[in-house]
């Protein structure tokens, strides 16, 4: 096992299992629900258990979209993942340490609200819509399942969400519960990645904006790409999305609801 495909750091986590993985199945777009088993969203698969990635790779697990920066990425490298023929994609959205810990200390004066969250999350959009369409082409052209994942699960990984189900036609509210349905699993997710003492021991309470997945945070990104760049779906056609690939998403996620349910 090569050094980029494993923990290149001793103060990498201990391996447990995931705390921020679900499925996009069942979330209502246009036309039908996203069918269940196909997308998968989640908290940093570099540290989880070989078991649950074995489990995952026998429910059909094909492909892992990784988000992180390349710093993070070589702090905690593959994980167990690398131990199977998975397709592996790193999209870095962003280029420095992006876990909230980290951002929670850097945005501590700057970042006071959800709000303020939103038009970073929107930043970040606008200047990483080349990525997230290549991400959107990796699910499209998947054999099986997709899991993307970042640090936390939150950030980066509700932007690429958002993308995904903006282009098969989710109402806003619904990307928007998507993304909170995250705020419950914080304590565990920052437990999972030991870092809820250094929160701590930085004086930066758990409830900071930045650790925190408000839906008004993800309604703000959503407002300030529709206000300024065309709307979620207008940026990632600047990035390079096409009808065709709108359509392959759709053709391939969206499970069609019978008529009169």
């Amino acid at each position: 096992m090569s050094e980029a495909t494993r923990p290149a750091s001793a103060s990498a986590p201990a391996p447990a299992p995931l705390a921020n993985l679900r499925d996009l199945g069942g979330i209502p777009v246009r036309g039908g629900r996203i069918r269940p088993g196909l997308v998968l969203r989640s908290d940093d698969v570099a540290t989880t258990t070989p078991a649950q990635v074995a489990e995952l790779v026998e429910a059909g697990l094909s492909t892992i979209i990784d988000l992180r920066s390349a710093q993070e990425a070589q702090r905690t490298g593959r994980g167990p993942s690398a131990d199977h023929p998975l397709r592996y994609l790193a999209l870095p959205l962003t280029d420095a340490e992006a876990a909230p810990p980290e951002l929670a200390g850097q945005f501590l004066a700057s970042v006071r609200t959800p709000e303020h969250v939103g038009q970073w999350y929107a930043k970040i959009f606008t200047g990483r819509k080349e990525a997230l369409v290549r991400g959107l082409e990796a699910v499209a052209d998947a054999p099986g399942t997709v899991l993307f994942h970042c640090a936390a699960g939150k950030d980066r990984t509700g932007m690429f969400a958002a993308a995904l189900l903006a282009v098969l036609g989710a109402d806003p509210e619904d990307i928007a519960d998507d993304y909170s349905l995250t705020q419950d699993r914080m304590p565990e997710v920052y437990r999972r990645m030991g870092l809820a003492e250094l929160s701590a021991g930085a004086d930066i309470p758990l409830d900071h904006p930045v650790l925190a997945a408000h839906p008004a945070a993800m309604r703000t990104m959503l407002a300030v790409l529709d206000s300024h760049s065309g709307g979620i779906t207008g940026v990632l056609r600047a990035g390079g999305l096409t009808t065709d690939l709108a359509g392959r998403l759709h053709g391939k996620l969206v499970q069609p609801v019978p008529s009169g349910l």
